[in-house]
């Protein structure tokens, strides 16, 4: 049985199905709401990995939680990057009437 978000099946139909139909209804209800989360970036997850843990990580679950986060924070760059591209760019360089961009950190000092 496949999931459809227009229909969703109330708790006795869930009851009434077996297990393998359960279980597609599950897995294809997981697929359909997976399209809509993102991954953790670094801070979350190292967060979230510390409360779970009561407060204290080991040096390898820290390494792991980084690990995870660093690949939130990715897909998080990617997605801006690409978004500024179908934007057209940075519009500071772009606009005729910008004068002096200041790029460098030693230009901030006139």
């Amino acid at each position: 049985m496949k999931y459809n978000p227009e229909q969703e099946l109330t708790d006795e139909q869930l009851k009434g199905l077996s297990e393998d139909e359960f279980f597609e209804y599950i897995d294809t209800k997981a697929a359909y709401l997976k399209q809509f989360t993102t991954p953790l970036g670094q801070y979350h997850t190292k967060k979230f990995a510390s409360i779970a843990k009561g407060g204290e990580l080991t040096t390898k679950e820290l390494k792991r939680a980084k690990e995870i986060g660093r690949e939130g924070d990715d897909m998080r760059a990617r997605a801006i990057a690409e978004a500024a591209r179908e934007l057209g760019g940075d519009p500071k360089f772009k606009d005729k009437g910008i004068k002096n961009i200041k790029t460098n950190r030693s230009q901030w000092f006139d």
